[in-house]
């Protein structure tokens, strides 16, 4: 049988259950202890909390899990309306992003540095029962959610999809029987405009839904300063989301989820800071004073292509919210999803079934990234610095440094069959899980002022299934002991075409399960035409069988508990995790030097993770709450993204991690909640090239700080005429590297971020009003970077946000 009708049958299975379930109406009730929880519980006296981390609803102490959860109330609290604000609240947590659509989550150092949209990130991304494959949709809108939770390690037993870094799940306010609701207006600095709202209520008897909706748009942080040119890193957005629930008996279940999301020329695209930079001995940038000369560009303070302006140059004393760039930056983004999820009654065992399909369609380009420069024509002549056009005819513009663009479009559908039961002192699930995900890709990375101007087109496949299984074994009250295992099979198909068809770097090259060629013009390249069907030799190694690969593996999990009270919970744990295989698809052509080495390294094999944690979860007096976990992790073929020369590829290296974890949680009077938690830790990844082809090293993880923490006290009280709070947190990160090549521009000085909170709901009213400043002190720190110096002498960095201050008012209405 072939993995393909393997997979064809294991997804009819799961179909044909489905269908079983909806029949059996008539069956017992599920069982409470089965369900998957749909909402959560947090008393504001007690601090308990509610997680399905395990797939059910559990305690927190429970749960042999690093877990934190971020409330209903708490995302209102922080001011949280995009996925990626929730780093705020959850420790060693992190994002790396150089735009709103190309969002990849760190966990514990655990992460993914390829921006190319075909790639899955190590940590998995869930807008309730549906896994979010593509790094182009792990940035979406947040609002009308019961909770969000953060699974710190791997996730390699009962999720549906393979982790090695942990699980981030957004989940949903569900409908309710009576009539519920909210609408949510925020100004703030920017002409930030922010509505939202949610509507919930019965339908008919057994029939209940909500609908719920964002719409968010301001004119943007970064203040550009070329004349007729729009400011940069505006939101531009909406989103909807849509939730029916039929319950016709106390033993069946439906409910049907629908999302949609879309950004109309969202100027979320080239928002980096001018920063020129220079490559040193291991061609690596290093920033450039004003009054230094680069001699790889032969310029003195300025990017390659001869800008300067020290006034919009952090690492000159500059302003990182000011732009000079030009011409397009910007994102379209339209994602749609629907999920239908069925909980029913099967014999001993409570079933659910989870059906989803996702539909992506994305273009992202940007120009003059903080240059002011020349319009961009395909294959166009050097242009010598001249006036820009009306109405910027008093500012010098340039020939393009760089311009980028992705278009994507994707469609993701998946079945998951999920069962559950009780047997004496045993507590078992077991499932499986089958996935197709269809890609196609364009894409370019060009650096016209040298004319270096390639198009690239490809497009992948992926076919995926797997089966599980976890027990649960109850010695006594006390002692629990916790076995899982996991097989996974991808299996993918991957073809790629890209072309540089002018200039000193024209080339082309085509892998594929057909073939695998190049064409060399330059004369660099011996043979300068090859095939592998022509049989010549060459130093190509990788043949056509490489782009259709089949990966395999197995994953498991073993842990053991021990409650010596009922609110505190000790645990030791072991689990493996592993990340598909796949392929390097660069969004622009190699050199000629390094035609045969990207070639070789297009495909990677799987990562494998082993994890081991011990840990304590315990309720304290005064209403405290305190967790603390120490991990170690052992890497097996990290995926690293490193850079020989300008050549960008993922590398199989090994690598290690160890930490330990703490958090407190403490109401110790009524109305005062105080937060504190910090993470240290050390890890390396050995075997780094770095972009000279010859030196080797031993770095850090990507955004793995040694310490970082988070901080929060928040004070609630009555007053004659109202309820009011107030509210400070702060979050610290220690210094870090963007990625494991560690280039001197791609290093991280340590930072604190403060941010304040007032709220007031007057007396007998159901409205609720706030005040609040983010980033207080105006801290300058980046979110992303990347060292652009041997492309033409930059750093593609992106600042935070500067201070931010907003009103918000929330009006309730319903129950």
């Amino acid at each position: 049988m072939t993995h393909t009708s393997t997979f064809r049958r294991a997804m009819q299975a799961g179909t044909a259950l489905a269908a079983l379930s909806l029949g059996l109406i008539a069956t017992p009730v599920i069982a409470q202890q089965a369900q998957a929880t749909e909402t959560a519980a947090m008393p504001a006296e007690t601090g308990e909390i509610v997680v399905t981390a395990q797939r059910r609803e559990q305690k927190a102490n429970d749960v042999g899990i690093a877990v934190s959860v971020i409330s209903a109330k708490e995302i209102k609290a922080l001011n949280i309306v995009n996925a990626t604000d929730v780093v705020r609240a959850i420790p060693n947590l992190k994002f790396n992003a150089y735009g709103s659509s190309q969002v990849v989550y760190n966990i514990r150092g655990v992460s993914q540095n390829d921006y190319g949209d075909q790639q899955e990130p190590p940590v998995a991304v869930y807008q309730d029962d549906s896994y979010t494959s593509s790094i182009t949709a792990a940035s979406f809108p947040v609002f009308d959610l019961a909770r969000v939770e953060a699974l710190r390690g791997p996730q390699g037993t009962l999720f549906g999809r393979n982790a090695t870094g942990g699980a981030v799940q957004f989940i949903s306010a569900q409908p309710t029987d009576k009539l519920d609701g909210y609408l949510s207006a925020t100004y703030g600095r920017y002409n930030q405009v922010v509505l939202e709202g949610a509507l919930s209520g019965a339908l008919a008897p057994n029939l209940t839904a909500r609908i719920s909706g964002q719409y968010t748009r301001d004119d943007g942080y970064i203040k550009n300063i070329t004349p007729g040119q729009p400011d940069r890193g505006a939101d531009n957005h909406w989103a909807l989301r849509g939730i029916i629930k039929w319950e016709p008996s106390s033993d069946f279940k439906a409910k049907l989820t629908v999302r949609y999301a879309q950004a109309d020329k969202e100027r979320q695209a080239g928002i980096y800071s001018l920063e020129p930079t220079c490559p040193n001995a291991q061609f690596q940038g290093e920033f450039l004073g004003p009054n230094e000369f680069c001699s790889y560009w032969g310029v003195t303070g300025t990017t390659g292509n001869g800008y300067a302006n020290p006034a919009i140059t952090p690492s000159q004393g500059g302003n990182p919210w000011r732009t000079a760039g030009t011409n397009d930056a910007y994102v379209d983004r339209k994602v749609f999803g629907a999920t239908l999820r069925l909980d029913a009654k099967i014999g001993a065992f409570d079933v659910t079934s989870i059906t989803d399909y996702q539909h992506l369609k994305k273009f992202y380009i940007e120009q003059g990234d903080s240059v002011p420069e020349f319009p961009y024509v395909e294959q166009g002549p050097f242009i010598d610095p001249g006036p820009c056009p009306a109405p910027a005819q008093s500012v010098t513009c340039y020939t393009s440094g760089t311009v980028f663009f992705q278009r994507a479009k994707t469609n993701q559908v998946s079945q998951e069959i999920r069962a559950a039961a009780t047997f004496g002192k045993n507590y078992l699930t077991i499932g499986g899980f089958g996935m197709i995900i269809d890609g196609k890709f364009a894409a370019k990375y060009a650096v016209p002022f040298i004319g270096y101007d390639p198009n690239v087109n490809f497009t992948q496949r992926t076919e995926s299934f797997a089966f599980f299984a976890q027990d649960e074994f109850k010695i006594n009250d006390q002692w629990k002991l916790i076995g899982g295992i996991r097989y996974w099979q991808d299996k993918k198909r991957g073809v790629y075409d890209a072309v540089a068809p002018t200039g000193p770097y024209a080339l082309s090259l085509h892998f594929g399960p057909d073939d695998i060629s190049y064409n060399d013009t330059t004369g660099t390249v011996t043979p300068g035409s090859w095939s592998y069907k022509s049989g010549l030799p060459s130093g190509v190694t990788s043949t056509p069988s490489a782009a259709n690969p089949t990966f395999r593996g197995v994953t498991a999990r073993a842990e053991i508990d021990y409650k010596p009270t009922p609110d505190t919970l000790i645990y030791a744990s072991y689990n493996r995790g592993s990340k598909s295989g796949g392929f390097t698809f660069s969004t622009g052509t190699p050199f000629p030097t390094q035609l045969v080495d990207v070639l070789n390294n297009i495909p990677y094999r799987p990562e494998t993770l082993n994890a081991y944690e011990v840990g304590v979860k315990a309720k304290l007096p005064g209403n405290t709450q305190f967790n603390l976990a120490a991990f170690y992790y052992d890497y097996k073929n990290y995926q690293a993204f490193v850079q020989v020369f300008a050549a960008q590829v993922v590398r199989n290296l090994p690598a290690k991690i160890k930490g330990i974890e703490a958090d407190i949680t403490s109401r110790p009077i009524p109305g005062l909640t105080l937060q504190l938690s910090g993470a240290l830790q050390d890890s390396e990844v050995k075997n780094v090239l770095l972009p000279d082809g010859a030196t080797i090293k031993t770095s850090d993880l990507p955004q793995a700080p040694g310490f970082a923490g988070n901080a929060l006290v928040r004070y609630e009280f009555d007053t004659a005429i109202g309820r009011a709070s107030l509210q400070a947190d702060a979050l610290y990160t220690g210094k870090f590297c963007f990625t494991v090549m560690c280039a001197p521009v791609e290093r991280e000085r340590a930072y604190a971020v403060a941010n304040v909170r007032v709220g007031f709901t007057p007396k007998d009213s159901n409205l609720d009003l706030a005040f609040f400043v983010n980033n207080v002190f105006e801290r300058q720190y980046r979110v992303y970077a990347f060292d652009a110096s041997t492309y033409w002498g930059y750093t593609t960095g992106v600042y935070a946000k500067p201070r931010t201050w907003g009103v918000n008012a929330v009006w309730h209405f319903g129950k």
